[in-house]
């Protein structure tokens, strides 16, 4: 007993255990207290972060012989997930983005491609990239100086959420509502390029990447999400870099955070992204006569090579002579203004024979990885607050840094009971 008659138990602090409480119901003061070992913890919120609740509770009673619910599984994963939530930065100040900016206003990338663009054989040369044949250096036979190219990307998707949080939320069907809140999921990855610029090849003829990819995720605002990605790119060496390419789909938040923490990026646009928006641009046009769906898909191939190949202002020139359909003429020039305004960012000839990656297939696939593949299963509703703490266990299980981070605490423990 403590002083106040409360029972004490030495043993519990000792084994550290890890304590989730939770209200027992609606509106009632009552809490429930969840506790368990450290090790028992993050081996339930893992196996709990890659399969629902109800499946979870199969795979631990079969591989552990846990007699859990699905509740209680719940509430030890939302206490673990919440280790790895972190804040929004408040420290992050002009004048550190405004340095390294200056340090990277010198890019070598950009040089490469300025000089592709001015050169007589730029067009045998994007040729070849085009159709998987960029020039560059085999890595094996490579052993001189590097230069590091860090690749930013971001993204957003939805999450089906709880009614009661969306109740004033904004959706896209027709009376106004909406089923999901967004998450925001960033994206960071290492290229390496000879201290020229010249990209390093596989046998295959595939251009390097580093494989490791580093995710972070959020369903708070744009404005939190900008700082902790920047933070994010800083924690992944982004001091050290010596090019930054930040890729993007055509949504303006994102370009707004671009624009906001990498001024000195090299820009690219989705390629994938820019090819639906070719799609439905074509699909705005009028195509007469016999054979007329052959003719548009004649045409609609003719301006995805074109696109392919960077060559925007000969693709927008195809389609500004074309006719339209009746009644789509603000709808097209809304769509061809799109063009107009990010074809620096649509350079993707250059781009792929100069080993800049064009499409954002990291971040699609880590939105699918992060959140569709948990996330977005049949049945499911989350709250935001819990969603926010199973994105970033997800997150520290891709980035293989969920086990480090209990072996450290396991460590420390260990170190303090021996002293």
């Amino acid at each position: 007993m403590d002083d106040n008659g409360q029972s004490v138990y030495p043993l519990l602090d000792f084994i550290e255990l890890v304590e989730n409480k939770v209200p027992i119901g609606g509106g009632t003061a009552k809490t429930q207290t969840v506790k368990c070992t450290q090790n028992a913890a993050a081996s339930i919120a893992l196996v709990c972060s890659e399969s629902s609740y109800d499946q979870s509770m199969l795979i631990l009673d079969r591989l552990a012989g846990l007699d859990l619910s699905a509740m209680t599984e719940y509430r030890i994963t939302d206490c673990v997930g919440s280790e790895f939530v972190k804040e929004v930065p408040t420290h992050i100040k002009a004048g550190k983005i405004e340095e390294i900016s200056q340090r990277l206003s010198s890019n070598v990338l950009k040089s490469r491609i300025e000089e592709l663009n001015r050169s007589s054989d730029k067009e045998e040369t994007i040729k070849k990239a085009v159709e998987g044949k960029p020039s560059g250096i085999l890595r094996k036979n490579y052993n001189g100086p590097t230069i590091k190219a860090m690749y930013v990307e971001c993204d957003g998707t939805g999450v089906p959420g709880r009614r009661s949080e969306l109740a004033d939320t904004k959706g896209k069907h027709a009376d106004g509502t909406s089923k999901t809140f967004e998450a925001k999921i960033g994206a960071v990855f290492v290229v390496e390029y000879t201290s020229d610029g010249v990209p390093l090849l596989l046998e295959n003829g595939e251009i390097y990447r580093d494989k490791k990819v580093s995710y972070m995720g959020t369903v708070r605002k744009v404005d939190d999400f900008g700082p902790m990605l920047y933070q994010h790119a800083l924690d992944n060496g982004l001091e050290d870099m010596d090019v930054v390419v930040f890729l993007g789909d055509g949504a303006k938040w994102v370009w707004g955070i671009q624009n906001e923490y990498f001024p000195y990026a090299l820009t690219s646009l989705d390629l994938y992204h820019s090819t639906e928006r070719v799609n439905a641009l074509v699909d705005l046009l009028q195509f007469k006569g016999r054979g007329s769906a052959v003719k548009k898909q004649v045409f609609k191939d003719k301006c995805i090579k074109l696109l392919h190949y960077g060559q925007i202002s000969d693709m927008l020139g195809m389609i500004e002579t074309a006719s339209s359909k009746k009644g789509n003429e603000k709808k097209l020039e809304c769509a061809l203004s799109y063009f107009r305004s990010n074809i620096e960012r649509m350079d993707y000839g250059a781009f792929s024979a100069c080993g800049v990656f064009v499409g954002s297939g990291v971040i699609e696939a880590g939105c699918k990885v992060i959140v569709g593949n948990r996330m977005k299963c049949a049945g499911m509703h989350w709250l935001k607050d819990h969603a926010e703490k199973m994105i970033n266990l997800r997150c520290a299980v891709r980035n293989n840094v969920f086990l480090d981070h209990f072996l450290r605490n396991r460590s420390a423990i260990a170190s303090c009971h021996a002293s």
